[in-house]
Order: structure tokens, then sequence, then C-alpha cells
């Protein structure tokens, strides 16, 4: 039987639930959903309003007529303080009577075109309106009763595409969670209902922390091949103590590859995963969500999730890819050279050319960002791989796009594909390289590194649909068949390397994924049963080893070889 200060308290939610907008079963000492969730249940109470009024002779402070607002919207955006502060002026009518019951007073500055607005809580009682306590849904804003209070300034982000809208409430303000100029991230990053005071680190669960340090040391690294400050690998683990978005992510991920490798639970993935869908579908909806890089990488983790559960021919729902959408179309202004919003945004292209490759459709990520480089110009490997992977999704727009294969493009990215070659850092080269033999189907070739693996094969990839998309290719007539022939050679040799590379290099996974994605595209070409055995043996290994389901390849691979016969569906 409850106390009596029991019963008060069961009358209103946990602060814990309050904080994440959820619903609170309202139990005590501790609630339900934290129990199940392992959180810190913080039990609230239940206050009454005052009845006190003030007296008619109360004295109050009459602010300034002018008041300075300085602007530090781009030092947030960024990440970063920023130099060039632009000061604004809020000027207060003289009319306005201070001398009135309500707390809150309003201050609204001359209308200007373009005009963005920013909403942060507090309890200034001069240049905030109170707004009204209108209900939220479950995406990233302020639910409940909590009042939210409105600053309207005008200008613009420099570089902005578009205005954005932020809410913060009063607890956010008390709790220290208002961002600064300078702080690590994005806005977004602080107001989404995702992050919370309390670090969840150390772990209390061991399983939970077996999950954590597996995708800490054999999954941050498929995501961080390009990434030379390792985001996913470093970052990631630092932002999931707080970010429970990611935190979840990373423990669906890592679950769900146990269970295809080893004998682990395999529902346990399905609870994470459904915890982050819980939080993010809602969210997708705000402008505040789509620029918040940590939500960015959480989605960019559950894509590669995604991937391990559908067939390799293409057939899922694209749910997590449709998300990597809309946080790259967001602009520029959330993807800064070296962030992790950066980070997840070459990601994000190399999952997006995945789908391309195999769905054999243009990519439909954008490439017009600041982020991306096309030139020639001496760079780190990292850039140059990263060169790689643009011309690629360049190549497969030229080949799967709706406008017709035009010669003049073709011989440019032709071009461009030499001049990659001719120009790349000579730490490109394998520093070992042996010509395949009677008894190996591919060559030995050895890179010290995963941006040069990923780089070269991506290349080839390029090389390789440049060759089957060849113009200059008889349709018809007596030279087609010898044009075809030495076509058929270049695309065995060249499929030939990227195997080699994916073999000899295994201590980077994409090695294999990548080698699999010229596989199910040119494997039938390969006539050889010797060789036709050996593209199988990286499918089946690429499946045991790294979940990644190539059932379906093999099986076209087997009918277009012969293997099964023609009535075998």
């Amino acid at each position: 039987m409850p106390s009596s200060e029991q019963i008060e308290l069961l009358a209103t939610p946990c602060v814990t639930c309050r904080e994440y907008h959820l619903k609170c079963d309202r139990s005590v000492p501790r609630c339900g959903r934290c129990v199940r969730a392992g959180r810190e249940c913080k039990l609230g109470f239940k206050f009454k309003p005052s009845k006190d009024t003030f007296k008619r002779n109360q004295k109050w402070l009459k602010p300034p007529k002018k008041l300075i607002y300085v602007d530090e919207r781009q030092g947030l955006t960024i990440g970063s303080p920023s130099e060039d502060t632009s000061l604004y002026e809020f000027h207060i009518g003289e009319s306005h009577n201070w001398q009135q019951e309500s707390t809150a007073s309003s201050v609204t500055p001359p209308a200007i075109p373009n005009s963005t607005e920013y909403n942060r809580a507090g309890g200034q009682p001069v240049d905030a309106v109170q707004a009204q306590n209108t209900p939220r849904n479950n995406g990233g804003i302020p639910a409940n009763d909590t009042p939210v209070v409105e600053l309207h300034s005008h200008g613009h982000i420099p570089g902005s595409k578009s205005a954005s809208s932020y809410d913060l409430t009063s607890s956010d303000i008390e709790n220290g969670r208002v961002p600064h100029a300078g702080s690590i991230g994005s806005i977004g990053s602080i107001l989404t209902p995702s992050f919370h005071n309390a670090s969840s680190l150390p772990l209390k669960d061991r399983t939970e922390a077996l999950l954590f340090r597996h995708y800490i040391q054999k999954l941050a690294i498929c995501l961080d091949l390009c990434d030379p400050h390792r985001h996913f690998e470093l970052v990631v683990p630092e932002r999931a103590a707080e970010c429970y978005m990611l935190l979840n992510a990373i423990f669906a991920i890592a679950a769900r590859h146990l269970s295809h490798t080893t004998d682990f639970d395999p529902l346990a993935s399905n609870r994470y995963h459904d915890e982050c869908l819980r939080y993010l579908i809602p969210m997708l909806n705000h402008a505040s969500t789509v620029s918040d890089e940590n939500l960015f990488a959480a989605t960019i983790i559950l894509r590669m999730l995604e991937e391990m559960d559908v067939p390799t021919t293409g057939q899922d729902t694209y749910s997590h890819l449709l998300g990597i959408h809309a946080f790259v179309n967001v602009g520029d202004q959330y993807m800064g050279p070296g962030s992790l919003g950066a980070a997840s945004f070459w990601v994000g292209l190399r999952q997006e050319i995945y789908i391309a490759v195999i769905t054999q459709q243009p990519v439909k990520v954008s490439l017009d960002h600041f982020v991306v480089d096309r030139s020639f110009e001496p760079a780190d490997d990292y850039t140059w791989s990263n060169r790689a992977i643009v011309l690629l999704a360049d190549v497969l727009n030229l080949c799967f796009g709706n406008n017709s294969l035009a010669a003049g493009h073709w011989g440019a990215l032709d071009e461009a594909c030499r001049k990659w070659s001719n120009t790349r850092p000579p730490s490109f080269n394998p520093f070992f390289y042996r010509e395949r033999t009677a008894t190996s189907a591919f060559p030995e070739i050895w890179h010290g590194s995963g941006c040069h693996v990923i780089g070269i094969q991506h290349h080839i990839l390029a090389q390789l649909f440049l060759t089957q998309f060849d113009p200059s290719i008889p349709k018809v007539g007596t030279n087609r068949r010898t044009a075809v022939k030495q076509m058929t050679h270049r695309i065995e040799n060249l499929v030939r390397e990227l195997c080699g590379i994916g073999v000899c290099n295994q201590w980077t996974p994409p090695g294999m994924f990548t080698a699999c994605m010229g596989i199910a595209m040119f494997g039938d070409q390969f006539g050889e049963r010797s060789d036709q055995e050996a593209l199988m043996d990286i499918l089946r290994k690429t499946e045991a080893d790294h979940a990644r389901p190539t059932a379906s390849i093999q099986q076209q691979l087997m009918k277009a070889w012969g293997w099964l016969p023609e009535n075998d569906e």
C-alpha cells in the first residue's frame, strides 16, 4: 500500500519519462518503463499554483528601451565560435504597461523578409513572449504543458538554404543543455529528446557492454574507411553516452551482426531497433532533427543493419535509406569538413552506391555539396578515395539515368578515370602484388590502408561500368564480335583485380562487400568452372563471415552459368 506521499507522486509522470516524452505508468518507487530501459527513474512532484497576488504598489524594474541581441547562430550551426558576430537591436514600445499580472512580455522587432525564428527557453521578463501551451507530437519538440518562450530575430544564417526553428524548454536552461558557440556537434543534437544529461557509460549490463565493444572493434571499421578522424569508432561511442538514439543503434547493429555470425539471440537486435524507430520516425518531420548529425550517424548505422537483413538483389523497404536522403538534403551548413555530419554523408553515399549498383538505378543522394570534390589537385589519401567514390556515382548516373547515354559525357568520365589513376598518390600502389597463377583465380594484391582498398575498388567498378556501357562498341556488323570479345576480356581482368583486393585484405570487410558488387554485376561473363567456383566462394564467405546476404546473387549466377536446371526456380 503506497504511502500518502507516494499517492501524491502517482499523479505526475516521472521526470525521466517527461524528458523522453514517453507515457509513464507512474509506478513507485520506479516506473515500469524506466525499469525496462535500465534508466534512472526520477519521481516527479505535483506543484499547485500559488493563489497569492502582487500588491498594487508592487515596484517593477523597467528595462532599457533598446536591447542588444547578439546573434551566435552561425557558431551554433558549424560548432565553432563566430568571429563576425552580428548585432540586432530590440526596441521596446514606451506605451507598454509593465504593471500587469502576466510575468511574460512581448517584444516584436520590425518585420524583415526571410526572417528566422529562434525559440529558446528561459524566464526572460523583457525580450521574450510566452507561447501558447499547444500540445506537440512525440518527435523532437517539447510536449506536455511546459511553457515555451520565443525570441524573434531577423537575418539568416550565412550559407543556409532555409530558415530553421528550434524549441527549448525551461528545463533545458536549468540543466545546462542550451548550446553555446563552440560546442561540439550541431544545434539539433542538443535539442532532440534522444539526449539525456546523465552519461550512460559505464554500462551496467554486461551483455550490452559486449555489444558496445563488438561495434567498436568489428563494425566501426566498415564505416570509417575514408575518414581520417574515425568518427564512427571514436566520436560516435562518445556521443552515445549521452544520445539515447545512438546508443540503441550501436546495440542493434552489434546484436544483428552477432546473431548472423554466431549463436547470439536473434531477437535482441529487434528490441533495440524498435526503440530507435520509436524516436526517429516522428522526429524526421522537424528541421531540428534532420540537422542533427548524431541522428544522421544513427540512421547510417541502422541502414547498415538494414543491409544485413535484405536480399542483395535490392528488395528492401529502403526505410533508412530514405532517412539518409532527408539528412543529406538539409544543406551544407551541417556537413562541414571534418565533422561527424560529413563522415556520415560519405558513408551514406557508399550505401546509396551499393543499392544503385544492385538495382541498376542512378544514385539518388545529392552530390551538390561543399564536401564533394571532383578535382585532381594534390590532397590526402582519404580525399582521393572519396573522389573515386564520387566518380563511380557519376558513372552510375550516366549508365542508369533517364537521359540517353551520350558519347561526349561517357568520354569525359572515361578521361576522368584515367586521370584519377595517373595523378593519385603512389601510396595507393599495393605493397605486394603477384599475378594469378594456374591454380588461383585472382592476383594477390596487398594494401596497408582501408581507404586505399575502397578507393581502388570503387575506381575499378567505375571502369567496369564504363567498359560495359562503351558507346563505341558496334551494335551490329562484322567488328562487333571482336569488340565484344575485347570488352569481355577487360571486364574479366578488372573483376579479378577487384576480387583479389577483397580476398587479400579481409581485415577490412568492405573490401569483400565491394567485390560482391562486381561479382553480382559481371560474374555471369566468366565461363570457366574454376573461375565460377572462386567467385562463388567469395559470395559464401562474405555472407558467413560478415553477415551480408548473398544467397540471391548466388542463385542468379548459378542459373546464368547453367549450374541449375532451366525449370529450377
